[in-house]
């Protein structure tokens, strides 16, 4: 029986939605700044405090007259077979569902835009470092073009978002990278690294993005044309 996390209501996971997250377990990316630890190794997901999905979608059934959304994030959603019968079945219920990812299975992603039963009715793609530099947390660049490019040309509602790491990815030139993978109409946003759970302990050492080298980013990227904003800071600093 597969075992997820929960969080039974967010009203920032999901734009303009209440909603429940549902989060899968297992990563095929080693991110050291991941607060996820639990969900991405193996052994820590067997022992997490994890519970059977039967009793979540039991619950999220209940909570109808509440939620309006469900989330399903991770770790990686795509690496779960059950994901596609997973949206089909809160489609059943009357929820809007939203998938997170972080764009490597681009021929799962194929598979759920080619099917409405299976259709995310909006998808959220993790961009973390321009594509040259996926090799530095296991992944495929190249994998995450195609995603991204699908999601393009699918009519379903999408945004990118990148954790602005400790001189990591906040850069003039890796911004300017990043910003060839986003056309000027998809909701780009930034958000601050902090600290605490990471995959790699060393990341627990760091410091918490400051909000201005968020706000610089943003405005980075909103003098390239892009449609910018801020999340998980001072929601003065957005500008819409």
């Amino acid at each position: 029986m597969l075992k997820v996390g929960l969080q039974k209501t967010s009203l920032i996971d999901y734009p303009g939605i209440v909603a429940a997250v549902v989060f899968l377990p297992l990563c095929n990316f080693r991110c050291p700044w991941c607060h996820n630890s639990p969900l991405v190794n193996r052994a820590e997901s067997e022992t997490a405090d994890l519970i059977p999905l039967d009793t979540v979608n039991t619950l999220l059934l209940k909570r109808r007259s509440v939620l309006e959304g469900i989330v399903i994030s991770g770790g990686e959603p795509t690496l779960t077979k059950e994901l596609p019968d997973l949206i089909s079945l809160y489609k059943n219920m009357g929820f809007k569902v939203k998938l997170d990812t972080n764009g490597s299975r681009s021929d799962i992603l194929e598979k759920l835009l080619s099917h409405k039963t299976y259709r995310p009715d909006y998808i959220a793609i993790d961009l973390k470092l321009p594509p040259n530099r996926y090799v530095e947390v296991g992944g495929d660049g190249n994998e995450l073009l195609k995603s991204i490019e699908m999601i393009k040309q699918s009519s379903v509602a999408h945004e990118l978002r990148t954790i602005v790491l400790p001189g990591t990815n906040g850069t003039t030139s890796d911004i300017q990278e990043m910003a060839l993978l986003i056309d000027d109409t998809t909701p780009w946003y930034f958000s601050p690294f902090r600290p605490g759970s990471c995959l790699d302990p060393s990341w627990n050492l760091l410091p918490p993005t400051s909000e201005s080298e968020v706000a610089r980013a943003a405005d980075y990227a909103r003098s390239l044309g892009k449609r910018a904003y801020v999340r998980g800071i001072n929601q003065n600093l957005s500008k819409h």
